[in-house]
């Protein structure tokens, strides 16, 4: 028992073996507390101060209330039991209904946001891509080109696209009855100030410097000049048209010629009398740099044939080796000096 000699008061609350003394001194079992009191030790005070507490604590004797009170008491228990439950049912009917208001606010904020955002899909600088869009239908997008449509297409009655730079579109057919078309089975796609309405076909946008080129490989389209209105025009396989300020010009109808107005997708440029400039131009929209050449009037020089897009420096190559010129780049504009 040397270690009961550091004991404070509070220890000895603490010990087991000391309260089961203090509730039964008189056990023979526990004869070794009076021994060790009688040694006179050094924290006596301590010993007798919790001896005195847990007597006194195991000393009292419950107090039994009469009838009368015991039921009065319970009476305004119960009152303020229901009393409370009607306050905190009052008081959590007005979360909810704080919260329920929240939370139409909330969803009528994220309903108008879905119905009216955009997905984007934006092309880099000799990239392309292909996007299926939600009804199958798909955009094949140029370099430095792009496509949008409604985040909500499935919920829309109607299927529309916005297109920039250049995209090749083949629609995915839904009508089965040409008599009675339905609106949800209309597509129109957007470039620039021009509408191209169709059903199912396959068609090429080209927006460029404020010129919109469509060459329609499959079906029929419809084209609608959004800011001169006026009658629409209608194209059928073969025929390349480019809109502008003047309205609608025919460029060609030919089979043949609007098979290489879609050579972009396999990165290559195909044409007959392709001029140097017009090369030069799909340069700057594919890769987004310029090539200049000090001598303007090359820029008329026509090639026949295939040209491939595959990388910047090759088209570079084939301009110089073709111009006989000397190559010098100054950050993204690359410089064409004769030898």
């Amino acid at each position: 028992m040397e270690n009961y000699h550091t004991y404070n008061t509070q220890d000895f609350l603490d010990d087991l073996d000391f309260v089961r003394f203090a509730k039964m001194p008189d056990q023979e079992e526990f004869g070794y507390w009076h021994k060790w009191r009688a040694g006179n030790p050094p924290n006596a005070k301590a010993y007798d101060e919790a001896l005195a507490y847990l007597q006194a604590l195991m000393g009292i004797t419950r107090i039994r209330p009469d009838l009368d009170f015991t039921e009065s008491l319970f009476r305004d228990i119960e009152r303020g039991i229901v009393d409370n439950r009607k306050k905190r049912r009052n008081h959590i009917i007005r979360i909810w209904a704080s919260l329920a208001g929240a939370a139409a606010v909330a969803l009528f904020v994220t309903a108008a946001w879905y119905y009216q955002s955009m997905i984007v899909i934006q092309t880099g600088s000799g990239a392309l891509q292909t996007v299926i869009l939600p009804d199958s239908s798909i955009v094949q997008l140029n370099a430095n080109s792009s496509v949008a449509y409604r985040r909500a297409w499935n919920w829309l009655s109607k299927r529309e696209v916005h297109t920039t730079g250049e995209a090749l579109l083949t629609v995915r057919h839904l009508n089965k009855d040409t008599t009675a078309i339905r609106q949800e089975e209309h597509f129109t796609a957007y470039t620039g100030e021009l509408a191209v309405e169709v059903l199912g076909t396959k068609f090429n946008l080209k927006n460029r410097d404020n010129k919109v080129t469509v060459s329609l490989l499959e079906g029929r389209i419809a084209l609608r000049n959004l800011k001169q209105g006026g009658a629409p025009r209608i194209l059928a396989p073969g025929d390349i048209v480019m809109a502008g300020d003047q309205g609608f010009r025919n460029v060609l109808s030919d089979k043949r010629t609007v098979q290489q107005t879609v050579a972009w997708t396999q990165k290559t440029l195909t044409g007959e009398n392709l001029s140097i400039a017009d090369l030069i131009n799909e340069f700057r929209y594919v890769y987004g740099k310029e090539i200049i050449v000090n001598d303007t009037t090359l820029l008329n020089r026509k090639i026949d044939g295939r040209i491939s897009l595959n990388s910047p420096e090759s088209i570079v190559y084939t301009i110089a080796n073709i111009l006989q010129a000397n190559i010098r780049t100054e950050k993204d504009t690359i410089y064409l000096d004769p030898k």
